[in-house]
Order: C-alpha cells, then structure tokens, then sequence
C-alpha cells in the first residue's frame, strides 16, 4: 500500500470515527435530556403523593362527612319530582317562577345529579334571597348557567333563568 493511500485510510477512518462520536454524542445528549424529563415529572409526581399524604386527615374527614351528610340517591322519579318541587317558589313573597324542565338525571362514580332549568322573576333582593335559600352547602344544591335580564314589563323587576341542581350520593352496588 502506498503511502498516500495509507493517508487516505487514515483520514476516513478518522473522519468515521469523528462522525461516530458525533452520532454517539447526540444519542447520549437526547437520551439525556429524556431522562432528565422523566426524573423532572417523578419529582413532581413524588411531590404530589407527599402532599396527599400529608393532607389523608383532610381528606378522610371531608369523606366522612359527605358520606354522613350527601343525600341518598333513592329513585329517578323521586329525586326529580324534589328537585321539581324545590324549584317553585311557593309561599316565596316577590318571587315567581315558570318554563320548569327536568334536566336529564347526570350518574358519576362519585354523585348523581339531578337538576331543572327554570325561569324565575322578581325584585333583585327577593331574587337573591331566594336563590340563596334554593342553595345552602348542606343541601347539596347549586346553581348554574343563571343568566339576569331586566324585565321589559316592570324596570324594577328581573328575569332569571337557570339550572338548579343537586347532588346525591351514588346509588349503593
């Protein structure tokens, strides 16, 4: 073999080790960065498992009282027909109500929700006083979607539309 063909080889195959190292560097530098990205999220899930732990007295107590205090899921019927009459504004001064529909009976893992959309008038103080007595944390209830306008007949008075809902502890397997 020649000497300039000694060179030759010599050069390619420094050039083909080079280029290895930059093909192993890269490999090296992704794989790296992907760990480094795993070990991030770990920390974070590590984090996550620490502090629920820490907050277990919490929790089971919160667990606790929504088992003892969260309404018992009875029937379809009967948990629309309260809702329905809960949403009358009977014996309610200044408030009343109309276009009552029973909102689809909503089953989670956790609750079962069963709701009527409604629209209701009146003066803003009894508007609200009445929602607020619709909706105390005991009873489970909330409102949603409400949507105020004024009442085109009366300026002093409101018309409100919204979903009431209430939840209640899923049905016993």
């Amino acid at each position: 073999m020649k000497r300039s063909e000694k060179r030759l080889l010599l050069g390619l195959l420094s050039l083909a080790v080079v280029g290895a190292g930059v093909v192993c560097s890269d490999i090296y530098f992704d794989r790296r960065d992907e760990l480094r990205a795993e070990q991030s999220s770990l920390e974070n899930e590590w984090i996550e498992i620490q502090t629920l732990f820490e907050e277990k007295e919490m929790w089971e107590l919160r667990a606790n009282w929504l088992e003892k205090n969260q309404p018992p899921y009875t029937s379809t019927e009967s948990i629309a027909q309260s809702i329905f009459e809960k949403a009358q504004a009977k014996n309610v001064k200044g408030v009343t109500t109309s276009r009552q529909t029973l909102l689809p009976v909503d089953r989670q893992p956790h609750y079962t929700q069963a709701g009527v959309t409604l629209a209701a008038g009146g003066t803003l103080p009894d508007l609200f006083d009445w929602i607020l007595e619709l909706t105390p944390p005991r009873q489970f209830r909330v409102i949603k979607n409400l949507k105020l306008e004024p009442n085109p007949e009366n300026p002093e008075s409101l018309n409100a539309r919204f979903d009431l809902l209430r939840w209640y502890a899923p049905p016993k397997q």
